[in-house]
């Protein structure tokens, strides 16, 4: 992840070669490691230039509109990511196309892009996931739990499946529900990132008490 080195030397590369579309899309990638999306965009769009029918790179220009909270853009390329029936990933997509869509507040779009992504790849936990933040913030609690507790069965030893169950459970008042999720999202991430936000939202149910 050394991502000014990979530009300096993708830059040279690109020098020697300036028509290579692969080039082109892993500067934007780079660019995007560095957290630069608007040097990232010319990069992708030069790379789908040279290589048009290239779903990925129009995926990838798509996160980096998003990066930059460009959602109609970044909707325009998702879509078109998705409606490329030679796109073996095109779960991915999908899968973004909700998460553009739902900052946009168009949850129920949102929504059925998600199902989308899961339709094509029944095991994608990450689109289960957004599915129940979607349903969160339509405020239709159960429908959130079933997606966290879908995730939970594709993926039994990730945490954020149970992160999520054990926050919403918590934040419906259900506490020995919330206690059962969060203890395993800590069993299942104990130093990370996740299982340290399940110890905090452990500790306010304690204080509860």
């Amino acid at each position: 992840k050394n991502y000014q080195g990979a530009v300096t030397e993708l830059r040279e590369a690109a020098e020697l070669d300036p028509e290579n579309a692969n080039i082109q899309n892993s500067l934007g990638l780079a660019y995007q490691g560095l957290r630069l999306p608007e040097r990232a965009i010319p990069h992708y769009q030069k790379a789908i230039r040279l290589k048009p029918n290239s779903p990925e790179f129009d995926n990838n220009l798509g996160t980096a509109y998003a990066a930059a909270k460009q959602w109609d853009l970044a909707i325009q390329c998702f879509q078109k990511a998705t409606d490329n029936y030679l796109y073996r990933t095109r779960h991915v997509a999908y899968d973004n196309l909700g998460s553009a869509y739902h900052n946009k507040g168009d949850y129920r779009r949102a929504i059925d892009n998600y199902k989308k992504a899961a339709e094509f790849y029944k095991d994608y936990a990450p689109a289960y996931i957004n599915m129940g933040i979607s349903y969160e913030a339509l405020k239709e609690w159960d429908h959130a739990i079933a997606a966290y507790k879908k995730a939970a069965e594709i993926e039994p030893d990730a945490a954020l499946p149970y992160l999520q169950i054990g926050d919403l459970y918590l934040r419906l008042n259900h506490q020995e529900a919330a206690v059962e999720a969060l203890l395993i999202a800590i069993r299942n991430d104990p130093n990370g990132a996740y299982g340290k936000a399940a110890r905090s939202l452990l500790a306010t149910t304690r204080k509860g008490k």
